[in-house]
């Protein structure tokens, strides 16, 4: 009979210690998540220091394409 126990507890003993290791396994992957969210939230990305975007069409088309964009856009009012 003290067989089975030394057993039992031996079995009990090993599934505490994989309860524990997969408990910290998942404590370590929630706080690298909590980690990523913090600084998506802060986005400290250069896109947010300078605006890479144009707010006003007309005028970067004006700017970059020129007469291209004034020929195409003459005409734009004669069909009225």
């Amino acid at each position: 009979m003290a067989g089975k126990n030394l057993f039992a507890n031996e079995l009990k003993k090993e599934l505490t210690r994989f309860r524990n290791a997969e408990k910290r396994k998942q404590e370590r992957f929630m706080k690298k998540q909590a980690r990523q969210a913090k600084v998506k939230r802060e986005d400290k990305s250069m896109l947010r220091e300078k605006e890479f975007h144009w707010t006003d069409a007309s005028k970067y088309a004006d700017q970059y394409y020129g007469e291209t964009y004034r020929a195409t856009t003459g005409l734009d009012n004669v069909w009225d």
